[in-house]
């Protein structure tokens, strides 16, 4: 683009199309090109001191960088937070959430700012991109105040699987900021105090974790490995270990295939030969979710009957 500088325009880029003023005149561009750009349609401003390039769509992220550089002291949290991070049980429709150390007093469209009293240099990440974040410990907090207890737990156990959350930070976080006056606080406290150090990997693994623990089935979750005999090891989703029972939750594309489906029966005989009994669940299972647990907790008992015999 003419009258923007090479760097300006490469970070234009990284930051999906906006910049700011402080960022053009660091690269070399002065306010009155900057001013002749935006009179000549080349530029948008999007906020004080903050521009985009003119483009056909918009995006969530490109509303985050706006928001981050028009405010400084803010960061995206809740459900908006998640949505960049990939998190499951994301709200498809909610405000852009805004949280920051003082209150902003700001009436934007489609945006929620909430006031923190309580911030941590650990509380927040700032992406290559220009979007400050709320840190993962931190958003399971604030997720506790926009999710359903159901779901709450299940973004919990996504953020310990795949964004190396730990129960320590979970507890420190839930120290600093539970109070009987904050929203979600009632509801993280309960989901620390009942939340396994080995949590599920998926959504669907939790579901049928839960439907068998209701039915009087204690399956552990991702606890036992398996040494098995061809000098492989495996690690059992759903087990109990005192009557060698297993529950593996086959919901991934990679079971579906010839070499997949043939690996997971390997590996299921390998189990059988040190007397272990594995059962598999598929995506089209979990449509009739109350069947198929009554129907795993018959081989369970079954599986209790016959050791005890």
């Amino acid at each position: 683009m003419a009258d923007l500088t090479a760097p300006a325009l490469r970070l234009a880029i990284t930051q999906h199309g906006v910049i700011s003023m402080a960022q053009l005149v660091e690269r070399g561009v002065s306010g009155n090109t900057t001013r002749r750009l935006v009179r000549t349609g080349r530029l948008i401003r999007a906020a004080k001191s903050v521009y985009r390039l003119p483009t056909d769509t918009r995006s969530l992220e490109q509303r985050c960088v706006e928001l981050c550089l028009a405010h400084p002291a803010a960061f995206v949290t809740g459900p908006s937070a998640g949505t960049l991070m990939g998190l499951r049980k994301m709200p498809k429709r909610s405000p852009i959430t805004m949280s920051s150390r003082h209150p902003l007093h700001l009436d934007i469209s489609g945006v929620r700012f909430r006031r923190t009293t309580r911030l941590d240099a650990r509380d927040t990440v700032r992406r290559r991109d220009g979007i400050r974040l709320a840190s993962p410990a931190r958003l399971a907090f604030d997720l506790a105040a926009a999710l359903p207890e159901r779901d709450h737990r299940s973004v919990l156990d996504q953020l310990i699987h795949e964004h190396d959350v730990t129960l320590e930070e979970l507890s420190a976080v839930g120290r600093r900021l539970c109070h009987p006056a904050r929203r979600g606080s009632a509801r993280f406290v309960s989901a620390l105090v009942d939340l396994s150090d080995c949590p599920t990997e998926s959504d669907a693994e939790r579901c049928v974790a839960e439907a068998l623990r209701a039915r009087g089935v204690p399956v552990d979750t991702n606890r036992d490995w398996l040494d098995l005999p061809d000098g492989g090891r495996a690690r059992l989703d759903l087990s109990v270990r005192d009557v060698r029972w297993g529950v593996e939750i086959d919901v991934h594309p990679s079971h579906l295939g010839l070499i997949g489906s043939t690996d997971d029966k390997r590996r299921d005989r390998q189990a059988g030969l040190i007397r272990w009994r594995i059962h598999r669940v598929t995506a089209i299972d979990l449509v009739d979710i109350d069947g198929v647990a009554d129907e795993l907790t018959q081989l369970y008992r079954l599986r209790v009957a016959e050791l005890a015999a």
